[in-house]
C-alpha cells in the first residue's frame, strides 16, 4: 500500500518564505543573464519546443498567458521551462569518470513517462511564491509537479535560472520516485522537520554519500533500501546542479554555470541533517 492515499497529496520544497501569501500571475517581462545566454546558443529552436511540450505533458490550460503562444519570448515562463528543459536534455558531459549520474537519469526523473523513477507526471506552473515547486500525486491520472515564479522572475530570486529550474524538475520528479517505491521521507512536505542537525531550513534531507561510478548511467533509481544506495530529493537536485556547474559540454555559457553552482553550494549548506553535502568543485571522485 502507497504511503500517500490522498487524491492530491502535496508535496512541498523545503522553503516557507511566508503565510497568507497572494498568488498573482508571474511577471512575463524580464529574465535573466542565464537564461538569455543559453538562449542565444539555440535562437529558440522550434524542433525542440514542439517536442518538449509533449516529453513534459504540458498544456495551454496550464501555461495560457504564460508564453505558450509565444515560446520564442524567453522573458515569458513556458520558454523558460523549455530552456531548462534543453539545458538538462543536452548540458552535460556525461563523464564516466567524474559525473555524478548522466543525463538518461536526469531525463528520466523530469520527463513525463511511466519510468524506473516516477509513474506518469504533468508540469504546470504555480504563482504561490512561498515555495520553489511541489509534486502532487493525484489519484486518478498522471501525478503533478509545480514549479513557481522564483524559479522564472529573477527580480524574486536569484535562482530563476535554467540550471535552477532544471534542479528543480529533478527534486520533484524524486518526489515521484519516492511515492513509486514507497518511500515515506518525512511529513514536512515530503521531508524531515527542521531545523534539524546540521539542517537550518524548514524540511532537510540526508546526503547520500556515493563515489563517482557507484551508479551506471541511467541506474539513479536503483536503491537497496539502504544509505549505501540511496537518493533523497535535495541530493539528487544537488548532485544534477554540480555536474551543470562542474562537468557541463563546452558551449554552456559561464552564467549559467555558476548560477547552478550557487544555487547548489547554498542548498548543500542549508537542507542536509548530515551536511554539508557535496559542494560544486570538491573533488571527484570519492
Amino acid at each position: 500500500m502507497r504511503h500517500f492515499m490522498s487524491i492530491a497529496l502535496v508535496l512541498f520544497t523545503a522553503l516557507s518564505l511566508s503565510t497568507g501569501t497572494a498568488h498573482a500571475k508571474c511577471n512575463q517581462s524580464t529574465a535573466s543573464q542565464a537564461d538569455r545566454d543559453l538562449w542565444n546558443t539555440h535562437g529558440c529552436w522550434q524542433e525542440f519546443f514542439l517536442w518538449q511540450y509533449q516529453a513534459y505533458d504540458m498544456s495551454e490550460s496550464d501555461w495560457g498567458g504564460r508564453g505558450w503562444d509565444d515560446a520564442c519570448n524567453v522573458n515569458k515562463e513556458y520558454p523558460k521551462h523549455w530552456n531548462a528543459a534543453y539545458l538538462l536534455t543536452y548540458s552535460l558531459q556525461d563523464n564516466l569518470s567524474f559525473s555524478f549520474h548522466g543525463t538518461d537519469d536526469y531525463r528520466g526523473t523530469a520527463e513525463r513517462w511511466d519510468n524506473s523513477y516516477h509513474d506518469d507526471i504533468y508540469h504546470a506552473p504555480t504563482d504561490d511564491s512561498s515555495i520553489f515547486g511541489s509534486w502532487s500525486y493525484h489519484f486518478f491520472g498522471s501525478n503533478e509537479v509545480d514549479t513557481s515564479c522564483l524559479l522564472y522572475d529573477p527580480n524574486l530570486r536569484p535562482n530563476a535560472n535554467p540550471g535552477s529550474r532544471g534542479g528543480d524538475f529533478e527534486h520533484e520528479g524524486w518526489h515521484g520516485w519516492m511515492d513509486l517505491y514507497d518511500w515515506d521521507n518525512g511529513s514536512c512536505g515530503g521531508h524531515r522537520c527542521g531545523p534539524l542537525g546540521a539542517c537550518s531550513a524548514s524540511g532537510c534531507d540526508y546526503f547520500y554519500f556515493h563515489g563517482i561510478g557507484a551508479y551506471a548511467f541511467g541506474a539513479m533509481w536503483e536503491n537497496d533500501g539502504t544509505a549505501n544506495r540511496f537518493h533523497s530529493p535535495n541530493q539528487v537536485q544537488v548532485e544534477y546542479l554540480c555536474d551543470v556547474a562542474d562537468f557541463p559540454q563546452w558551449w554552456i555559457p559561464n552564467s549559467v554555470r555558476l548560477a547552478a553552482q550557487a544555487d547548489a553550494n547554498q542548498r548543500a549548506s542549508q537542507r542536509f541533517i548530515n551536511g554539508p553535502g557535496y559542494f560544486c568543485g570538491s573533488p571527484r571522485p570519492w
